[in-house]
């Protein structure tokens, strides 16, 4: 990622995960932005940013630092093409998914084609592990013409993510041409801050994951045993049990 792509909020510094909530160092909290606004300036990135701006200074109302990593897919789009189709991840491309899955929070955006997301958001999130944003609080946020496209974020943008297990806020963003500097739109920036924030500073993301441990993730080792009745569940799929007869087409 470029440092152009980099954005540090006033007074932040960055740091590493540490361990339980109650054990772990105080340090500043990372918010990722991922935008695929194609202006120069873009809409799009301006409305997430203001966003990660009011969720910082929340943070530091609460009493803790922040800093804002901004990943513009625009400047990536070279690289996102190759990796979707060669799956060979470049340096920038790495450094980017790396900022995404490091963070405590993540701002997505987009500009709405044809009544969704672009293309080129949805193919970084192609090439994305499947638990880059697991358990991670996370805004949808959306750019378009026209009111016609309001739905877009609590549908086909929440929908991704709810997918991928983010903790998307319950507040969504929509700003059509005519919402630009209206109360209304910096009401619902504000309260998605807050939503944000609110999450963060519970640090629900780590306490998730430490409660859960890891039985997220489901590895299986395919193994075939004669005796199917002495079958340790536990070890992989018995592909000599009667479920699996029937599943290849046999009958019990």
């Amino acid at each position: 990622m470029s440092e152009s792509s980099l954005e540090t909020a006033s007074g932040s510094s960055s740091a590493s995960r540490g361990g339980p909530s109650s054990h772990r160092e105080r340090r500043a909290h990372r918010i990722a932005i991922v935008s695929a606004g194609v202006g120069n300036p873009s809409t799009t990135t301006e409305l997430a940013r203001g966003i990660a701006l009011k969720t910082s200074e929340l943070l530091k109302e609460y009493g803790t630092d922040s800093d804002i990593a901004l990943i513009e897919l625009k400047n990536l789009s070279n690289d996102i093409a190759i990796a979707s189709v060669s799956l060979q991840i470049s340096p920038a491309l790495q450094d980017a998914l790396q900022t995404v899955q490091s963070s405590d929070a993540v701002i997505v955006a987009s500009p709405v084609y044809k009544a969704t997301y672009s293309g080129l958001f949805k193919s970084f999130w192609d090439i994305a592990d499947a638990d880059i944003v697991l358990g991670l609080p996370l805004a949808v946020v959306a750019t378009g013409g026209s009111e016609r496209h309001a739905l877009v974020p609590d549908t086909a943008m929440r929908s991704l993510f709810a997918f991928m297990r983010a903790l998307i806020v319950p507040t969504g963003v929509m700003a059509a041409t005519g919402d630009w500097g209206s109360a209304d739109l910096a009401t619902h920036q504000d309260r998605v801050a807050a939503e944000l924030a609110a999450l963060v500073v519970a640090d629900v993301h780590q306490n998730l994951l430490d409660s859960v441990g890891g039985k997220y993730t489901r590895t299986f080792k395919a193994r075939v045993d004669d005796n199917a009745d002495e079958t340790d569940a536990s070890e992989g799929l018995d592909f000599g049990s009667s479920l699996m007869h029937l599943a290849a087409g046999g009958s019990l």
